[in-house]
């Protein structure tokens, strides 16, 4: 048994020779995907424009089954804008969400059309501290996440304290905005979550094995939401959950860490379909399948996670434009347009934020940064689509907003769907 402060217990699988691999070779060793009716779910949704924040050890950046899928992400060990994963739990965990499906590589995903917003808060071994994972937390919250999976756990010292206040309060903020938060019940087999479920707002998430029986190492009880495949942690092949890695590129690993990211998949795609934080939750817990006795109960809670039931009588998604003829899925007058209005007045960005207006060639999140003397002074995101402009203001971060004055120039970066990053200058007057 492996301790890490993702709570994943490992269990490595050889790779499959290249003569045996077809589309999705290793799909029918998935049977977590199964239990969840992932296969029917995705024929109303895969998640298409929603982003999942992954706040753990990083993303293997080059894994060929999470390529495309990748947002940039940030480093809150090394400080920087490379969240390359040197342990493999992240990359475990990102799998399970949002491997790409159909590529003929490896395995399949809860939500294969969503985005993965890569955040590292663990380092090579694994361990991390509480203000790493507080600022991650923030930092997908101002990108615009749908979703943030912690799959972290309260009871490794090597954290930090989980139930630190600060940590609990970065969740009510994400919360308060419109976020869903998924987070680990534990691996003690304690008869309480081992993270804050902020009075019941909190998707708290237990582990059963593949015969839907609660994992002897999860915890449960008190603040348990619902459970989700995890594995069994027996140490024989093929009873624990298959996704992505390091050396060899996929493994099976058994956990509360690989429950969560089933219900965190789950929740992209309603976000997919437009239905996003408390409604999310509440639709996620009413359609889960119910397990031990009738109705909710302390060990399972409200049941095990189902996709399929989940986006049941929801619209599907509009299908792809044929691949000969891509234009036809962009509309005349399309095309990407950044306005960024270059001079604004002092007070009003104060009150309101700095306004930019997107237009983007495909549907997606318009991201927004900017930047005093060099420092980043604050971001934000908005949903767009194509053929539509999106408004949104921008707020100044803390201490920056007291150096403001007229005549202060701030550097704008804009990255559209479809586009390179684009670049202004706005002189407050």
């Amino acid at each position: 048994m492996r301790r890490l402060a993702g709570t994943a217990l490992l269990i490595v699988l050889a790779a499959l020779p290249a003569a045996a691999r077809a589309a999705d070779p290793l799909r029918p060793k998935q049977w977590n995907l199964d239990m969840i009716e992932a296969d029917a779910a995705h024929e109303i949704s895969t998640g298409k424009g929603a982003v999942v924040a992954v706040v753990d050890s990083g993303v293997h950046l080059s894994h060929p089954d999470l390529q495309g899928q990748l947002l940039p992400g940030r480093d809150f060990v090394d400080g920087d804008a490379r969240p390359q994963d040197g342990d493999g739990h992240g990359t475990h965990v990102a799998g399970i969400v949002a491997a790409r499906s159909g590529n003929g590589e490896g395995v399949e995903s809860v939500a294969p059309g969503a985005r993965i917003l890569p955040l590292r808060v663990l380092d090579d071994k694994g361990r991390g501290f509480t203000e790493a994972v507080v600022s991650a937390i923030d930092y997908a919250a101002a990108q615009g996440a749908d979703v943030i999976n912690l799959s972290l756990s309260s009871t490794l010292p090597i954290i930090g304290d989980l139930l630190d206040p600060s940590f609990a309060q970065a969740i009510r903020r994400a919360l308060d905005r419109g976020i869903v938060v998924v987070v680990v019940a534990g691996n003690s087999g304690l008869p309480v979550c081992e993270s804050p479920t902020a009075e019941g707002r909190v998707l708290c998430v237990g582990a059963v094995d593949r015969h839907g029986r609660r994992a002897g190492y999860s915890s449960f009880g008190l603040g348990l939401g619902l459970m989700a495949p995890g594995g069994s942690a027996s140490g024989a092949a093929g009873d624990d959950i298959l996704s992505t890695h390091l050396r060899p590129l996929y493994r099976e690993m058994a956990g509360t860490s690989q429950a969560a990211p089933h219900v965190a998949g789950v929740a992209a795609l309603l976000a997919g379909r437009g239905i996003r934080g408390q409604d999310a939750v509440r639709r996620i817990l009413a359609t889960a399948t119910d397990a031990g006795w009738p109705g909710p109960d302390p060990e399972y809670g409200a049941g095990i996670v189902n996709a399929r039931r989940a986006v049941e009588g929801l619209p599907p998604e509009p299908s792809e434009a044929p691949a000969q003829a891509p234009q036809a899925s962009v509309p005349p007058g399309s095309a990407v347009r950044v306005s960024v209005p270059r001079r604004q007045r002092l007070r009003t960005v104060l009150r309101r934020g700095l306004l930019v207006r997107c237009r983007a060639a495909g549907s997606g999140r318009c991201f927004v940064s900017l930047r005093l003397r060099g420092r980043k002074v604050g971001s934000g995101a908005a949903r767009v689509r194509i053929g539509r402009t999106s408004s949104l203001r921008v707020r100044i971060r803390g201490r920056a907003r007291r150096s403001l004055r007229r005549g202060t120039r701030l550097r704008v970066t804009v990255k559209a769907p479809g586009a390179r990053a684009v670049h202004r200058t706005v002189v407050l007057r």
